[in-house]
């Protein structure tokens, strides 16, 4: 079985949504104002993150300092171990978020974690405010179905898809995927609409599933 793990990374790799903190840091809480609105499914996410980011004007050596610095930031326990573990069993892993590029890059690269493709929102920095935007799999900008246009892209490709998240806005991959590992609001998404799912607390919970579904 030709096997991809499509993986979210903010509040699924991280214990904690990275972006938040460097929102909290560098614009307060007048952002939280646009998280109502699309928790409210009122502006779609491509929207929702050019204005917020758009506020934050450090550069991009400040931002990387204090991601890595943090006691914010933390690796749920085991995602080294899942990654050994695809490379072993011939799994490719794919990261897809709707996080900024530049931090999930730098998290990984500070983990030791290299080779892993990364799709995320590409950043721009200016001292007007950072530009941020989606690209797609065919090249041209996304306001929406972002993660999900990589999960086509992998069934295209011949992939199996197992996803693994923990946002409502994982639900529309998993909805593709055939097997999904749920925690937080995607576990709540899943029960919500019937769609099978493992729950997982850490990474090791994802590689035990694995083994069982390899063996089944």
């Amino acid at each position: 079985m030709k096997i991809a793990l499509q993986c979210d990374f903010d509040g699924t790799v991280t214990e904690e949504d990275v972006s938040f903190l460097l929102l909290d840091t560098y614009v307060g809480s007048r952002w939280r104002e646009y998280l109502k609105e699309y928790t409210e499914g009122r502006i779609p996410v491509g929207t929702f993150n050019k204005k917020v980011f758009g506020m934050m004007k450090a550069d991009r050596q400040t931002m990387t300092d204090l991601v890595l610095n943090s006691d914010r930031v933390i690796i749920r326990p085991g995602f080294r171990e899942l990654t050994d573990y695809c490379s072993q069993k011939g799994h490719k892993i794919v990261i897809v978020s709707n996080g900024l590029i530049f931090y999930i890059e730098a998290i990984l690269e500070n983990l030791g974690i290299d080779s892993l493709e990364v799709h995320a929102a590409e950043n721009r920095f200016s001292p007007d405010g950072m530009e941020v935007r989606y690209v797609g799999p065919d090249g041209t900008e996304m306001e929406v179905g972002y993660k999900e246009a990589y999960t086509e892209l992998l069934q295209q490709q011949g992939y199996n898809v197992i996803y693994v998240g923990n946002g409502a806005s994982d639900i529309f991959s998993s909805r593709r995927a055939i097997k999904v590992f749920a925690t937080a609001d995607l576990l709540e998404k899943c029960r919500e609409e019937d769609l099978e799912c493992t729950p997982f607390t850490d990474f090791h919970d994802v590689i035990r599933g694995l083994e069982s579904l390899v063996l089944s």
